[in-house]
């Protein structure tokens, strides 16, 4: 009898040790989010047409039923979200006081997205005047080339010395269609045109034709052929 109740009180005092009277239990975090498939989550078909939401419609903290996504200014965030989803073009924005705080217990507040400028800088444009002051630079033939191309980014940059100045030839177009003589003659006179030389700048007047050099097309069609 004296055994065990000596037993018991070695027992207690162990336990005291242990488990302070003073000390506070933590409570405990619920770590992990168990949700059933969707197909056995019972949402109303109509409660999209019933919700009256300022904004759009998102889902719940399970991602299946509708909810009405969080507007400019409202509250958001929480573990899981479960204080709301912001809509779209707006993201959830925590105040840095609350960062040492638990999950569940941060709340943010939806902000418009600021779209970011375009990093790229566009260098000055291909013009006659600016290329043949600077025969190497770099310029965007963004306004002037006849192709875009992808691998060029939305400046199309390309160099001054890449670039033709090709004038209108001064040759007769009032040719018929059945006129096989003239359409010879002004197929050689563009023939012609195209072999001369030209001063490597560029130009963007409508009275004038720019080209990138390799890529010069004036007719659709093929021309006749030429003979010496």
């Amino acid at each position: 009898m004296w055994i065990l109740f000596f037993l018991s009180a070695l027992l207690g005092v162990l336990g005291s040790e242990e488990a302070p009277s003073g000390a506070t239990q933590q409570p405990q975090q619920l770590q992990a989010l168990h949700c059933p498939p969707c197909e056995r989550i019972h949402c109303s078909s109509q409660r999209t047409l019933k919700l009256q939401c300022k904004g759009g419609v998102t889902t719940g903290v399970c991602g299946c039923c509708p909810v009405c996504a969080r507007t400019e200014g409202e509250t958001c965030g929480g573990t899981w979200d479960y204080l709301g989803k912001c809509d779209e073009g707006l993201v959830c924005v925590y105040q840095d006081a609350a960062a040492d705080k638990p999950d569940e217990e941060r709340k943010g507040i939806c902000k418009a997205v600021i779209e970011p400028l375009d990093p790229e800088t566009c260098h000055p444009d291909c013009t006659r005047e600016y290329c043949q002051a600077n025969s190497s630079a770099i310029c965007s033939a963004r306004f002037v080339s006849l192709e875009k191309k992808a691998c060029q980014g939305s400046c199309q940059h390309t160099s001054c010395s890449s670039c033709l100045l090709l004038k209108p030839p001064s040759c007769p177009q009032a040719c018929a269609s059945s006129d096989s003589s003239c359409l010879h003659r002004f197929g050689r006179c563009v023939h012609n045109h195209l072999t001369a030389a030209h001063s490597p700048v560029c130009h963007n007047n409508l009275q004038e034709v720019f080209w990138f050099t390799g890529e010069v097309r004036l007719l659709e069609s093929p021309l006749p052929s030429l003979s010496p």
